[in-house]
């Protein structure tokens, strides 16, 4: 009998033992909070929808300027803003300056956005490239406070004749609850469809690039673009393209599927785990 018992008592120790370990690490036995997670996923995208509407309302803004539309009412269907925009512009003998005014705040095409987000570059129009420099006061996006650096260098025609844009971010990203979040990185944007035809729904975008985010839950990731994204501005997510992600030396690909618009992406873990994630 007593050995009976010593023999389930070591059974149960063994079995405890497994069961702790088992809670902490996976089947390659690695720290579970050492991989890239759909919290961090969530997270990161929060920022990366930000950063996207600042880059679209900065490109629209500077197109509508030099192609001369307003967001009067009768071009209300036509330009990408709506009539709470308040846009003032200092010309120069070699610059323009361009305020965008949304004051206590309003919807543009689906986003809260609110402040002041003034843009400064050059006047000359025959130049090939024009740096745009970008400066926020109490600017928001969907009730984030963007605060940083942020420039766009912007050229005509890449060498198959698109218009394309470089974005250097180094920004900070601030909720309304007091939740913290940065990014430092690049952003390329080709704009691939609908240049030149004046309704802002066609415009489709390839996005490369990479950055470094540092999270409102604390974790450092870092992101890599290995298939362009693509972005349909009728959609609010990336329809296609893959980003390579690494956290803490582990790594991952966040996928966005073969064109369709929803809500939906694919995460791939170090181990060949996948996770559908649901996009906000």
């Amino acid at each position: 009998m007593k050995t009976s018992l010593l023999k389930l008592s070591v059974i149960a120790v063994i079995f405890s033992m497994i069961t702790f370990v088992s809670c902490d690490t996976n089947d390659d036995g690695i720290d579970s909070a050492e991989q890239v997670s759909s919290v961090d996923i969530a997270a990161n995208d929060e920022v990366d929808m930000a950063v996207e509407e600042v880059n679209n309302i900065i490109e629209q803004a500077f197109v509508e300027e030099e192609s001369g539309l307003t967001t009067s009412k009768q071009n209300e269907g036509n330009s990408f803003f709506t009539n709470c925009l308040t846009k003032t512009v200092v010309i120069t003998n070699l610059s323009k300056i361009v305020t965008l005014d949304f004051g206590e705040g309003c919807m543009v095409r689906g986003h809260f956005i609110a402040g002041i987000l003034t843009m400064s570059y050059e006047k000359d129009t025959t130049l090939q490239t024009r740096t745009i420099s970008v400066e926020f006061d109490d600017f928001r996006v969907n009730h984030k406070l963007i605060v940083g650096a942020y420039s766009i260098v912007r050229m005509r025609a890449n060498e198959i004749g698109n218009p394309q844009s470089t974005a250097t971010i180094d920004i900070n990203v601030t909720w309304d609850n007091g939740d913290f979040a940065s990014r430092e990185g690049v952003k390329i944007r080709e704009w691939i469809e609908g240049y030149g035809s004046g309704i802002w729904s066609d415009n489709v975008y390839l996005i490369t690039g990479n950055w470094t985010s540092v999270l409102k839950n604390g974790n450092v990731l870092s992101a890599e673009i290995t298939t362009p994204l693509r972005r349909e501005l009728v959609c609010r997510f990336f329809v296609s393209g893959e980003i390579a992600l690494q956290k803490n030396n582990r790594t991952a690909t966040l996928s966005f599927g073969d064109g369709n618009c929803d809500n939906e992406a694919l995460l791939t873990l170090q181990n060949g785990t996948e996770i559908i994630i649901y996009l906000s």
